[in-house]
């Protein structure tokens, strides 16, 4: 019996890979891919990993019967791509796992992409040419585990170009081509995980095909435990000795349901600060890296943490996390960490204030003010001891320093009594409207009406 994901030993190792694994799961459930690659030496447990996760998957609906995967409200594959509505309904719908497909180093490329479908060639009743969907089109909407990639690109540098289209955009593309039969493109939402060990040959997917390499948009070293305890703990689930609290794996519903615990929220409904996604860009462009996916794929992962940790609004916090598993790749080890280490000490407007901001913005679109509540906020800020006059705002005064009303040498009067304040005489000379702010010239009735 494969082993249960919720019973698997978590230690400081690994940790980064069962996070990684789990944002993942979130951003394809949005139906956002987010491309996971695990590096490790033989014997670490990130294939164990990845493999065990699938019991943690949610479900999808499709049109009933559909290879391909299809969503009821776009479909995409070539046989229901064309249909109406009412046919569509007509076809029912089903919910099924989300589809969780392996891709081996030893696969053909007809295998991963797709071929003619000899069942319905030879049959003796209506024989028809059609397409036989391969691996990829059959993970729409679901995730493709690659164990080995580096072995893969090495020896099967074919279905290294497929992959690179696949992961290229969001949604990615999948060309099927037969002799005898018009090709076909899809559309592909399709979340790719792999594994690969870097000590062996031919080496670290990196340094064999760096662009397939910037395709993932997290990364993730995992090591074999050195703490003594997590090691005894990991020897008992595979032995499953006598008394252990690791004995069989749950069934696949109960893992998911202990999985989906408390707080996580949805993730279509997480707010991405502006100042968030400046700090992003800033440090996209001030340490020179080479990918914009790599700051997209911040974002998204700052999103999906957001959710995992009950969250509303993208903090800090999520910034942080998504660039450690997002950067891992991309930049030197002593790079990033002086990257966490200036992230960390960057203050950054919290979700909750722009939060606020989106609330009192949906009040007032909700109880707009009448024309004379607004007639009067105009001239509120208005103040009768401003230089030049009561009509003249603060925001157009001549400014002084840090107060306004300061001894100008032949213009400032008595102070009046129990005001402190100084009265202005002569009034200042009168300004040219190239000299006033455009904002402040015109207040028209457009201006003033919701």
């Amino acid at each position: 019996m494969s082993k249960s994901y919720g019973q698997l030993v978590r230690h400081r190792e690994n940790q980064s890979l069962f996070t990684a694994v789990e944002l993942s799961i979130l951003a394809a459930e949005s139906s956002t891919p987010l491309h996971l690659h695990a590096e490790g030496l033989r014997g670490t447990g990130k294939t164990t990993i990845l493999r065990a996760a699938r019991q943690i998957c949610g479900e999808i609906v499709r049109v009933s019967g559909c290879l391909y995967n299809c969503a009821p409200e776009a479909p995409h594959c070539p046989e229901h791509r064309h249909m109406g509505q009412q046919s569509l309904k007509s076809l029912g719908v089903e919910v099924i796992p989300m589809p969780f497909l392996e891709i081996s180093h030893g696969a053909k490329v007809a295998t991963v992409v797709g071929s003619i479908d000899l069942a319905r060639l030879t049959r003796q009743e209506g024989p028809q040419a059609a397409l036989l969907p391969g691996t990829l089109a059959q993970a729409h909407r679901g995730v493709v585990l690659v164990d080995e990639i580096n072995r893969l690109v090495d020896t099967n540098p074919e279905i290294a170009d497929v992959l690179l289209d696949v992961m290229g955009t969001k949604p990615g593309r999948l060309q099927i081509e037969e002799v005898g039969l018009p090709k076909v493109e899809l559309p592909l939402t399709v979340t790719v995980w792999a594994a690969s060990n870097p000590d062996e040959d031919p080496g670290p997917l990196d340094s064999i095909r760096r662009q397939l390499a910037d395709r993932f948009d997290l990364s993730v070293g995992v090591k074999a435990p050195s703490d003594a305890q997590a090691l005894s703990q990991i020897l008992m689930l595979s032995q499953r000795l006598p008394g252990s609290m690791l004995g069989e794996g749950l069934p696949t519903a109960e893992e998911r349901k202990l999985w989906r615990r408390e707080p996580f929220t949805k993730t279509d409904g997480i707010v991405i600060p502006s100042a968030a996604i400046e700090l992003v860009a800033k440090l996209y462009i001030e340490r020179n890296i080479e990918s914009v996916r790599a700051a997209e794929a911040i974002l998204i992962a700052a999103r999906m943490h957001c959710a995992y940790r009950g969250g509303h609004g993208v903090e800090k916090v999520d910034i942080v996390a998504g660039l450690t598993l997002a950067l891992r790749h991309r930049v030197r080890p002593e790079v990033l960490a002086d990257i966490v280490a200036e992230m960390n000490s960057i203050p950054l407007t919290l979700a909750k204030e722009q939060q606020k901001a989106l609330s009192n913005v949906a009040e007032q679109a909700a109880s707009p003010p009448n024309f004379m509540a607004r007639l009067r906020d105009v001239f509120k800020s208005a103040n009768p001891h401003s230089p030049g006059g009561p009509h003249v705002s603060q925001s157009s005064a001549p400014y002084h320093g840090a107060y306004r009303h300061v001894d100008i040498p032949g213009r400032v009067g008595p102070v009046h009594a129990g005001s402190g304040l100084g009265s202005v005489a002569p009034p200042l000379a009168a300004r040219q409207l190239v000299e006033i702010p455009g904002v402040e010239q015109v207040k028209s009735q457009g201006d003033l009406l919701p």
